[in-house]
């Protein structure tokens, strides 16, 4: 394994063991007032663990702080371009490729799957406008279901790299010539790029949502990303190995069919990373009932990428983070069993549950965000600041997150499905 993996581990173990150490005296006065059992099972979901994850992860983004360069490629490219009813966003997102700052030739695969609106006429209509090096090709897809849709549009793929974006994502101007260099240098089955959030003051639910992909999402990818184990390579914005992609059977109809193809690739010995440099502006829910939808979902395809390829089944250090990956279901658990009634339970003065060592795993999450702060700051791309976002994503997001997770980990033991909107 790389020692900078092994030495953040260390590092993180370290800090595991001293959080033990100064919460005993807490746990075993706590452990007369309540179960013993549930005292440890609730310290250690929201405290020993969350700890040791992020020191561990600030620990190797530190050792990863310098922004890695990759020689330039022109090589020709290809785009799957899904769509589905996104007659309001698909132009826009055509037009930020047309504006891309990248030598070699894009082919933009725009594949209708099923719209009733007017996305056909949309897509045919930028087709028109299209540069000679950014043809536009139309794709109808009357199977639905973005699986089918990707499929399609892999058949048609003709270049040794292909990348995939949503419909209403709009990629920064230089965007695709990183993540080509940083796929075509490194010779990775896929490379995840970095999403801020497109509309980040259209709501309070948009405003907190922009500090998970900002600092969440990013810390996670970034540590993941610099050990060749990104585990989600996520469909609104990545690159792909055309010939890794069709030997992994391209893309299953489930909820999560980006996280499953990922795993799959990673379980055939392919390595996976994340470009911070290219980065692409997502549309997020503005609403909490979206936002739950969407974490609900993502909370299923999770179960699903763990159920195709469990981490016994992983090599090296996807083995780690894909066990990772199923420990969030804990930690789920624990922040809504033990650190909601804890928080509760401390308003009334009876600090049983939250306490000294809540507060030191705290500042090791603001240590760490603050480091991915800089880290993203120093990439030169605009993001909006909002003090009332970043309030809301500290003290109200995770209770949605984990909410939404809950349901989608029981839908998918019950069986139920959901649409891929």
């Amino acid at each position: 394994m790389n020692k900078k993996f092994i030495l953040s581990v260390e590092f993180g173990m370290l800090w595991l063991a001293f959080s033990v150490w100064l919460s005993l005296p807490w746990i075993e006065e706590t452990a007369q007032v309540l179960p013993p059992v549930y005292v440890w099972a609730v310290v250690i979901g929201i405290a020993f663990l969350p700890g040791y994850l992020m020191s561990a992860i600030f620990f190797s983004n530190l050792l990863h702080r310098k922004v890695r360069q990759y020689p330039q490629t022109c090589e020709d490219t290809t785009v799957i371009l899904c769509a589905h009813n996104e007659e309001a966003s698909i132009a826009g997102t055509i037009q930020a490729l047309f504006s891309q700052r990248y030598a070699g030739r894009i082919c933009i695969l725009a594949v209708d799957n099923a719209s009733t609106d007017g996305t056909k006429r949309q897509i045919q209509a930028m087709a028109r406008l299209a540069p000679e090096n950014r043809p536009v090709r139309y794709l109808y897809c009357g199977q639905p279901g973005k699986a089918n849709a990707l499929n399609l549009g892999l058949s048609k793929v003709g270049t040794r790299h292909f990348l995939t974006v949503d419909a209403d994502t709009w990629l920064e101007g230089n965007a695709v010539q990183r993540i080509m260099n940083h796929i075509v240098s490194t010779r990775r089955s896929c490379v995840a790029g970095n999403l801020f959030v497109q509309n980040p003051t259209r709501s309070l639910t948009a405003r907190m949502q922009n500090y998970d992909y900002l600092l969440s999402i990013a810390a996670v990818k970034r540590f993941q990303g610099s050990y060749g184990s990104t585990l989600v390579a996520q469909g609104a914005f990545s690159a792909y190995n055309t010939c890794a992609v069709r030997k992994a059977g391209g893309w299953q109809q489930v909820m999560g069919e980006d996280i499953v193809l990922t795993y799959r690739l990673l379980a055939l010995g392919y390595a996976s990373g994340y470009e911070p440099a290219a980065v692409g502006y997502t549309r997020v829910p503005e609403t909490l009932g979206g936002l739950y939808r969407q974490r609900r979902r993502w909370a299923m395809g999770m179960l699903e990428g763990l159920r195709e390829v469990p981490p016994w089944q992983q090599r090296g250090c996807t083995r780690y983070f894909t066990s990772v990956n199923l420990s969030i279901i804990y930690l789920d658990l624990a922040y809504l069993f033990g650190f909601v009634p804890g928080v509760i339970l401390a308003l009334f003065g009876y600090c049983y549950l939250v306490g000294l060592l809540t507060v030191f795993t705290a500042l090791v999450g603001a240590l760490c965000f603050w480091t991915v702060y800089r880290y993203q700051r120093r990439l030169n791309i605009p993001f909006k600041n909002t003090v009332g976002g970043f309030i809301l994503f500290l003290f109200f997001f995770q209770l949605v997150q984990s909410t939404a997770s809950l349901h989608g980990y029981l839908s998918h033991l019950a069986g139920r499905r959901q649409s891929w909107k």
